[in-house]
């Protein structure tokens, strides 16, 4: 992924609210506040949908143009479905520095993860977000 690609990635959406910027706190307090969890919302389309149909819905949105997909999130242009996909689930995570350190949320639930690797491994599996 480019830098370019890398730098729009920081823009955080909460699927609680309409909140979309670079705070990930705010969301962070949202998601671990909300109990229980209600469906995500879509932030190019606003449908509700489930955390277990949410990577496949972004998928919909997805322009393709010759091999590059454009996320519609945060516009950046990604080669290929599985770099796209990997991508789409990066907005599913927020990183917070915390005493430090930096700490991942996962969006769907509001767990907690020491790794980004370990909180997309955790999407995967536990959210069936493959």
């Amino acid at each position: 992924m480019s830098t370019a690609a890398k730098a729009l990635t920081k823009v955080v959406v909460c699927p609680l609210c309409d909140y979309m910027g670079e705070d990930a706190n705010k969301v962070v307090d949202a998601i671990t506040k909300a109990i229980p969890r209600p469906k995500l919302k879509c932030p190019k389309c606003g449908a509700e949908v489930d955390a277990n149909s949410f990577v496949t819905h972004m998928r919909k949105h997805g322009r393709v143009g010759g091999k590059t997909i454009t996320c519609e999130i945060c516009g950046a242009k990604l080669n290929g479905e599985g770099t796209f996909l990997r991508h789409i689930k990066e907005h599913l995570i927020v990183s917070v520095r915390r005493n430090g350190m930096d700490v991942y949320y996962c969006l769907v639930c509001g767990q907690e993860f020491i790794t980004k690797n370990s909180a997309i491994t955790h999407l995967i599996k536990r959210h069936s977000l493959e």
